[in-house]
């Protein structure tokens, strides 16, 4: 293989990076000539990383539509182990170059290529897929967490083993539900601080979750709650809340509160962003730059999106590659 000399490039090895390959495969290009990028040293990081074991991988996540257009099939529910090995099974399959270790630090446009940047080498392709998901970039508290209590605020379930009993979930939707549900089956004391009063941003089924749980007393939510700060009260986080309430001891904070996205590494590449800071993106995810795209959860907005809309979204990506290629 010849990486100055590939079609496609996919930065970002999630379900929009896969499914790209996948696409452009089906629509007739060589695999050889495609490579999808993954930072992570495993398949699928970010899955692995921020799903809990027992979340599972929905079809109809947000209720969003289940139809696919292009060449894979409707995806299924799945645990989170079988969600990483229905993709394995998907890159084995198809025979992906799919590089794990493989961080993009930089995309630059050269004459009719652009040079991807990877690590120590540069690989140039005609084209080139943006996959970068938010989940990989949860948003974080503007307030600074003590250093002593980095293993006891966390933004995710996967990183930490969590073993004490006492849990503050702080977020309003559906992963703080989700959390929520997963800490309560496994008998922890939980509860739910949500800044708004009410649960709008939940699927219905996590509202219903979280309701059926405050009912039988196994979870405690407190809404329209902010949180000040949280300090060290001898390795256990002080939970220092807005209004009213006074502070509260935890053995362990997990934030749920969404992901960011890469705003800053995007116009570094010459993206667009519109006045609310989001890159913006044509019905195939084609940018302001011809040939480079954006996949998945970049061109969903803030509502997020689901496996199968990348999947869509991939399919109407690799349509557009294929006219580009031809036409250049």
């Amino acid at each position: 293989m010849d990486q100055n000399k590939l079609e496609v490039i996919a930065v970002g090895g999630g379900p929009a990076g896969i499914s790209l390959a996948i696409e452009c495969i089906e629509l007739g290009m060589d695999p050889s000539k495609i490579i999808v990028f993954e930072k992570g040293e495993a398949s699928i990081k970010a899955i692995r990383q921020f799903y809990p074991d027992k979340k599972m991988t929905l079809a109809n996540y947000k209720n969003l539509p289940t139809e696919t257009h292009g060449h894979l099939p409707c995806f299924p529910d799945l645990t989170k182990a079988e969600t990483i090995t229905y993709f394995d099974e998907l890159i084995d399959r198809y025979k992906i170059d799919y590089r794990l270790n493989s961080e993009v630090s930089k995309i630059a446009k050269e004459a009719a290529n652009f040079a991807v940047h990877v690590n120590q080498d540069v690989f140039r392709a005609k084209t080139v897929g943006i996959g970068i998901g938010i989940l990989g970039r949860p948003n974080k508290p503007s307030y600074k967490i003590p250093l002593g209590l980095r293993s006891k605020v966390l933004f995710d379930l996967s990183s930490q083993n969590i073993q004490a009993s006492k849990v503050l979930v702080i977020g309003g939707g559906d992963t703080s539900s989700e959390y929520c549900q997963i800490l309560a089956a496994e008998g922890f004391d939980v509860s739910l601080a949500v800044r708004s009063d009410n649960l709008e941003k939940m699927m219905e089924s996590n509202q219903k979750a979280v309701e059926s749980l405050v009912a039988n007393s196994r979870l405690r939510v407190m809404m329209n709650q902010s949180i000040k700060i949280i300090e060290d009260s001898g390795g256990r986080p002080k939970v220092v809340f807005e209004g009213e309430r006074a502070h509260e001891e935890y053995d362990y904070v997990v934030f749920a509160i969404g992901g960011t996205t890469p705003t800053n590494f995007l116009k570094t590449v010459g993206i667009d962003c519109d006045d609310k800071n989001l890159p913006i993106a044509g019905e195939s995810g084609e940018t302001n730059i011809p040939g480079l795209y954006l996949l998945g959860d970049l061109v969903c907005g803030k509502t997020g999106g689901s496996i199968i809309t990348a999947y869509n979204a991939s399919f109407r990506t690799a349509k557009h590659i294929l006219c580009f290629l031809n036409e250049s």
